[in-house]
């Protein structure tokens, strides 16, 4: 009886304890992690957010942020147990939420799907989703396999230019985790030896690509567009392949989105 009794203590225990470090009140600082913790089937945990976060419903969250400022009255008020967010936030506004004693959680920029995978099941674990999280991951993986088959083996690598900003011109480099649109899609990046995506547009007319992919939100992704096919002698140009990719799923993908995203751009090189 002492047993049952002591063995019934500690599973209650165990289960407060699980509970206790589970967090139950989310401030997302961040569009692709408030995106995850609706795959997550957990918005019911999301109380605050940005004015860039995308919420299923307006009664979701509380706007305590822009992409540069909280709100923290208004944040703490919310009375949040943990703030997710990346290395894109400034330091000095993690330290301020560890200062009013909430636990930031902060995922670094991804530079691979390989990571973007991996800190969705980091997310998953912390909120007590991790079986779910890997779930959804094994089936993006899956959609990944079918969407590369796609791609012609044996085939000319295309040159491929990815846009991602106008003013100043902007595009896709190395060891970022947009670069892996253009390894996936099997073609080579005219700006591999860069290290910062600034660049000018005499340098993309001079390295000619097959494949110009502008993500920009928009008018704004139309308008570069035609500014491209304006220069008749472009390779892309002439192929007319110069297109205009959602930019919500590009430049902030969940690992489901990425995959979607990938399979938009193979479609438009291949169709």
């Amino acid at each position: 009886m002492k047993k049952r009794i002591l063995s019934s203590l500690l599973f209650i225990l165990v289960v407060f304890s699980v509970s206790a470090q589970t967090p139950q009140r989310i401030i997302s600082l961040a569009p692709s992690l408030t995106k995850n913790l609706y795959l997550l089937d957990a918005e019911d945990l999301l109380v605050g957010c940005t004015s860039y976060c995308t919420l299923q419903s307006g009664t979701d969250a509380e706007v305590v942020a822009s992409a540069v400022q909280v709100n923290y009255e208004k944040a703490v008020m919310l009375k949040p147990d943990m703030v997710i967010t990346t290395s894109l936030t400034k330091p000095k506004t993690i330290d301020t939420f560890r200062k009013l004693g909430v636990k930031v959680l902060e995922f670094p920029t991804p530079k691979s799907f390989s990571e973007i995978c991996d800190q969705f099941i980091e997310l998953g674990a912390t909120i007590g989703k991790k079986s779910l999280a890997e779930e959804i991951i094994t089936n993006a993986k899956s959609r990944m396999k079918t969407i590369q088959a796609k791609v012609p083996a044996g085939q000319y690598k295309q040159k491929i230019f990815i846009q991602i900003g106008a003013n100043p011109l902007f595009g896709v480099v190395p060891n970022t985790f947009m670069n892996d649109f253009v390894r996936f899609s099997g073609t080579e990046n005219i700006a591999s030896d860069m290290t910062v995506g600034s660049i000018n547009r005499e340098t993309v007319l001079v390295r000619n690509p097959d494949v110009i992919i502008v993500v920009l939100m928009g008018s704004l992704g139309a308008e570069e567009k035609d500014r491209w096919e304006e220069f008749s002698s472009l390779s892309a140009v002439k192929k007319k392949q110069v297109f205009v990719v959602n930019a919500d799923k590009t430049c902030s993908p969940t690992p489901l989105s990425f995959v979607e995203a990938l399979d938009e751009i193979i479609t438009l090189i291949y169709k």
